[in-house]
């Protein structure tokens, strides 16, 4: 992890006072996996997944769970395995499973269940699989920030070298020491 310290700004006065902003902690994480599912056959929508992602998506109109677009909002909408991937019902020990989810008692149930509502996401393609925003493209942690950051700060900026707050962090009291704006100029207005 780093600390940026963004350039000093000049506030938009006529005497152009410098503006001081808080040093920005940034981890930059590469994330590179390799997961091995059990054998399964291809993947095939069952009728419990058709009829779960039409009744979260068309008939409640079910909003993201990260930004809350829906689909009559124009949001293109999906459904997220939320638990389990379907391929990986073979791989799971059925009693693990039982101890969190009670009624799941044996393959056909966690079969049925992995396809319905109880595990399933409703979420909007930018948050299921785009690749800077999209649950199954980047961490858990990063991708959980999305649906609580504040309105004066974005957590996920890909396409910009460093996140920034949306407006300044630090008021001109909290400048540096010997700084132009320390002290609070009384003709800064």
């Amino acid at each position: 992890m780093s600390l940026l310290l963004h350039p000093d700004r000049r506030c938009r006065c006529a005497r152009g006072h410098l503006v001081y902003q808080a040093p920005v902690s940034v981890l930059h994480r590469t994330l590179d996996e390799n997961v091995a599912y059990p054998p399964h056959e291809p993947r095939k929508e069952s009728g419990t997944y058709v009829a779960t992602h039409h009744h979260l998506i068309y008939e409640l109109d079910a909003p993201c769970w990260v930004c809350a677009i829906t689909h009559t909002q124009g949001g293109l909408m999906e459904t997220h395995h939320a638990h389990f991937e379907w391929a990986s019902q073979n791989g799971l020990d059925l009693a693990k499973v039982t101890a969190d989810w009670p009624a799941i008692t044996d393959r056909a149930a966690l079969a049925e269940w992995v396809d319905g509502e109880l595990n399933m996401l409703v979420l909007c393609a930018t948050h299921h699989r785009s690749q800077n925003r999209g649950i199954h493209m980047i961490s858990y942690p990063a991708w959980l920030l999305q649906r609580y950051q504040g309105e004066d700060w974005t957590f996920i900026q890909q396409m910009t070298s460093t996140p920034r707050a949306k407006v300044s962090v630090l008021a001109a009291k909290e400048a540096p020491a010997g700084s132009p704006s320390s002290g609070g100029s009384a003709d800064h207005a």
